[in-house]
């Protein structure tokens, strides 16, 4: 199926925890994945981008975030997906939503494993658990936000529908205060 020229991809949601599109599998972290994700988030190119993790990052980092993954599924107030290529099984990366406070929102985070930029999965895992948070969750806007200087991040926010709607600033534990360019899709301007 086509939609404004791009090839939108088949999405499926086998269960809450299992996402299939085309390409990837999204699912559930488990504890055997703490080696590979510290594997590729110990790679100052990838955590460079993100305002919410450690670095130098560890296997223990990785341990804990997926034990704490486990504990929002369980609260309904995080869905955490690995992206894992289909065809050979490899994790590249992570995608969540997390419920906002109001429950009708949610805001959604990815990183990628640097070997696996600029090949169209971090859009495809975005369309996907946007997919996931309206069709299934129901929430009515999926925010996101990356760093000024990381064109990349926005132009697959872009592609996944989201809209840049200015910058704000957060407050994280790891940075300090930072400015981000934040992103909002509406669930009625949604085209899964």
């Amino acid at each position: 199926m086509k939609v404004f020229g791009l090839i939108k991809p088949r999405i499926r949601v086998v269960a809450a925890h299992r996402i299939d599109t085309d390409r990837l599998l999204l699912r559930s972290p488990i504890a055997a994945d703490a080696e590979p994700i510290a594997a590729l988030m110990e790679n100052w190119n990838v955590a460079s981008w993100l305002v919410r993790v450690p670095f130098p990052y560890r296997v223990e980092h990785a341990a804990a975030w997926i034990e704490r993954s486990i504990q929002e599924r369980a609260a309904g107030v995080g869905w955490p997906y690995l992206i894992v290529r289909r065809d050979d099984n490899v994790l590249m990366g992570c995608m969540d939503i997390s419920i906002e406070a109001d429950a009708r929102a949610g805001t959604l985070g990815y990183w990628l494993g640097e070997p696996f930029w600029g090949l169209g999965y971090a859009t495809e895992a975005a369309k996907a658990v946007i997919g996931f948070a309206f069709d299934i969750l129901k929430l009515s806007e999926v925010n996101a936000s990356a760093l000024p200087d990381n064109e990349r991040s926005m132009r697959v926010l872009e592609k996944a529908g989201m809209a840049h709607i200015g910058r704000q600033a957060e407050d994280t534990v790891e940075r300090g205060r930072v400015d981000t360019e934040a992103f909002a899709l509406q669930r009625r301007f949604w085209r899964g």
